[in-house]
């Protein structure tokens, strides 16, 4: 009886466990950051066509709820890669359904703005993070 009480014990707690892990992973936002190397004298140019041609599209997919947030952020100072845009999603899922429809809104709306884009950057790298602390919180359910 005590060989089967422990083992109950040993179940409740495994299952226990691994739906703790399941739920705060389906609670912790994705951050995926894309990175770009980027010519200093063009820098302005880029800010402007981000501002002008792709900034509109993702504002309208925060508001459709399909981004919990996205933002630009450049440095003068630090490493090499001085432009990078980044993207807040609730999970890997959302962030593949909010890229394809994103490369379809630019697409149909601004068909030049991926070449003119690519024409600034020498180099691209993108990372993906998993948000674990973050005031204020993101809207829950």
């Amino acid at each position: 009886m005590k060989k089967l009480v422990q083992i109950i014990s040993i179940l409740l707690l495994v299952i226990f466990a691994a739906g703790n892990i399941t739920a705060q992973s389906e609670e912790q936002p994705t951050l995926v950051c894309s990175f770009q190397k980027v010519k200093m004298s063009d820098m302005s140019a880029f800010n402007k066509l981000v501002k002008e041609k792709f900034a509109p599209i993702l504002n309208s997919m925060v508001d459709d709820k399909m981004l919990l947030g996205w933002g630009q952020f450049n440095h003068a100072w630090g490493d090499e890669w001085n432009l990078n845009v980044w993207y807040i999603v609730k999970d890997m899922e959302s962030f593949n359904k909010f890229w394809e429809e994103y490369i379809n809104r630019v697409n149909e709306k601004q068909p030049d703005a991926w070449k003119e884009l690519r024409g600034y950057i020498q180099e691209h790298k993108d990372n993906i993070y998993t948000i674990m602390n973050q005031y204020p919180l993101p809207p829950q359910k």
